[in-house]
């Protein structure tokens, strides 16, 4: 469906009046363009009326965006891995840009567009850069970031995309998937043969499984 931008004809006061609404609604000070997907404007209109997305804040009485120009790209790509993670996870599939707003994520779109021209490239980036730091674990150690307190996994976000689009998102021994089953089936891939007992992480070694079957294997 082709979106219409409902407020492009209306008063500047009006376009104010809604960026404060949205904000008010979203609990937030400032707003990114990815929020504008919340109001009833897009950020053509922003440009066209206000020169851009900082003068319209600014307007509104809203803080100025932050571009994040300065941010290191390891920062931006590990905060891109946590979201494929948990869009993997809950929902099997690979992570479109709305999903930054919808994960928490600390940036928005803009610096990934800014840094590698385009959502499809900042993607493979992110899968690149943690398949080097996988092979290079000391180069987190050296990086002046907080690390990732959850547990590293030993199968990479390339290959469990992989592994989760041949199974075809869904759980290989009750069929269950995020699909079919919202907000109740997440996914894992899981080892046949256990890595204790020598098995690899490759292809022909890995299932997915959904949590509940995952656990059940586990207790067997």
């Amino acid at each position: 469906m082709r979106f219409v931008d409902r407020l492009a004809d209306y008063s500047d006061e009006s376009i104010i009046l809604e960026l404060q609404r949205v904000a008010h609604q979203l609990g937030k000070d400032t707003l990114t363009i990815a929020d504008l997907n919340q109001a009833k404007l897009c950020y053509a209109t922003l440009k066209n009326r206000f020169g851009g997305l900082r003068e319209a804040l600014r307007r509104a009485q809203l803080r100025g965006p932050d571009f994040h120009r300065n941010v290191p790209d390891d920062e931006l790509l590990r905060e891109l891995q946590k979201v494929w993670d948990s869009v993997l996870t809950k929902e099997g599939r690979r992570p479109y840009k709305g999903d930054l707003t919808k994960y928490n994520a600390k940036f928005s779109q803009g610096p990934y567009y800014r840094r590698w021209g385009s959502w499809i490239m900042a993607c493979e980036a992110m899968l690149d850069w943690e398949e080097t730091n996988r092979a290079t674990p000391t180069a987190l150690v050296e990086a002046p970031i907080q690390r990732d307190p959850r547990p590293k996994r030993s199968i990479s976000l390339r290959l469990r995309y992989e592994v989760l689009k041949r199974d075809n998102f869904s759980c290989q021994v009750c069929g269950r998937s995020p699909a079919t089953n919202p907000g109740q089936a997440e996914l894992h891939v899981d080892h046949i043969i256990a890595e204790a007992k020598g098995g690899r992480a490759e292809p022909s070694n890995l299932r997915t499984l959904c949590q509940d079957c995952n656990i059940g294997k586990g207790a067997l």
